[in-house]
């Protein structure tokens, strides 16, 4: 089958450019795959971050065909004639935000018009935007319109997507593994602690991704004085690129009194160190208060790292309380805590370590790779 894809890939940096790549990875392993990414995905105007661009040496990366310039419409145009060039029978675009909105509708549409007999298939790896603004919906409308089929990660952005598309041609597929970024390279726990100046007998829990309000960062640090107080040495490991101010939360760890047990590392981690962080940790902290997914828990599974997260959106689908993780409510700190403190306690780290293998075994990409195959045959 020939399938074309469009989405981000390296040098963009972000979870959605590696989950793009290695969703392409596996799609060329069955199909004919043309792969149409971004010269810029994003004026520096929209884009919150420091820098779009991944300085992983360790790159992962695949064959593609870097076209479309956000602020260029005729890079759009210029796209849409390669696609329909390739002849595909099927069309993926890679969604993740209201502001590719324009674009997506004018390829989408003139891809319908000169390949008839062809499918357009919509992955979405968010419905509903974390900063929630009235004009997201609208945009969403918009980019949709021609869409014949959809992907979503959960139940939760199904029921958001269909409030949005009034139909039904939606498939529900869990969030794949990221199992080959955390096999980039492997640290020891102690060699890793060492390097990050972590005293060897830490207990380690680890914030993991770009800092944004939706991900309860804030909770987390207000659950450590509690969770301190019954696990001794316990410690903070925070990592990711602010996209708020940083100040704020420097108060906070002041006025909680937890500076000796908090290190911060303020920026985006290029692939090739991302072990050193996950082998240094214990457990990982999700405490987000809103979300449809989170690609960090995937990523944790492929350290074979159990996480505690928050039962909001999709996210909580991933993770079997007791098992390879914990569920607590959101906006908890105290619930946070008690799972911190039950998690040290209970000393199973390898009965957990062999739950998230076993999970794993769900998270496949040949899965995906099955739907994806099932929508361009129905």
């Amino acid at each position: 089958m020939r399938i074309a894809v469009l989405g981000p890939t390296f040098p963009i940096r972000g979870g959605i450019s590696h989950y793009t790549t290695l969703l392409v990875e596996h799609l060329r392993k069955r199909h004919e795959v043309l792969f149409v990414s971004y010269r810029k995905q994003y004026p520096d105007f929209l884009y919150p971050g420091r820098s779009q661009i991944d300085s992983s040496q360790a790159a992962l990366s695949t064959d593609c065909e870097r076209i479309i310039s956000f602020m260029n419409p005729l890079s759009w145009v210029i796209a849409e004639k390669r696609i329909a060039a390739f002849q595909p029978e099927l069309v993926i675009f890679s969604w993740v935000s209201p502001a590719l909105a324009m674009q997506f509708r004018l390829i989408s549409g003139r891809l319908r018009k000169e390949l008839s007999s062809s499918k357009i298939l919509f992955l979405c790896h968010n419905i509903r935007m974390h900063e929630k603004r009235k004009i997201d919906s609208i945009l969403s409308r918009i980019a949709f319109a021609n869409a014949h089929h959809f992907i979503v990660h959960g139940e939760e952005s199904k029921k958001s997507l269909e409030g949005l598309v009034g139909h039904s041609d939606i498939s529900v597929i869990s969030h794949p593994t990221y199992l080959p970024l955390a096999q980039i390279s492997r640290e020891g726990t102690l060699d890793s602690k060492r390097k990050l100046g972590i005293p060897p007998d830490a207990k380690v829990v680890l914030f993991f991704g770009f800092v944004r309000p939706y991900k309860g960062l804030e909770i987390l640090l207000k659950a450590i004085p509690e969770a301190a107080s019954k696990i001794e040495n316990l410690f903070l490991l925070v990592v990711g690129e602010f996209w708020e101010s940083r100040k704020t939360y420097e108060k906070l760890i002041d006025e909680l009194g937890i500076r000796e047990k908090v290190l911060i590392v303020d920026r985006y981690i290029p692939n090739e160190e991302i072990s050193s962080y996950f082998s240094a940790a214990d457990i990982v902290a999700l405490p987000y208060v809103d979300a449809s997914g989170s690609g960090v828990v995937q990523l944790s599974y492929g350290f074979e790292k159990p996480v505690i997260t928050t039962r909001v959106g999709d996210i909580e689908n991933s993770v079997k309380h007791g098992k390879t993780g914990f569920l607590v409510e959101p906006k908890n700190p105290s619930a946070l805590a008690c799972s911190i403190v039950d998690f040290f306690e209970a000393e199973n780290r390898e009965e957990m370590s062999s739950n998230i293998r076993k999970a794993m075994e769900s998270f496949s990409w040949n899965t995906i790779v099955d739907c994806i195959e099932s929508v361009a045959r129905d």
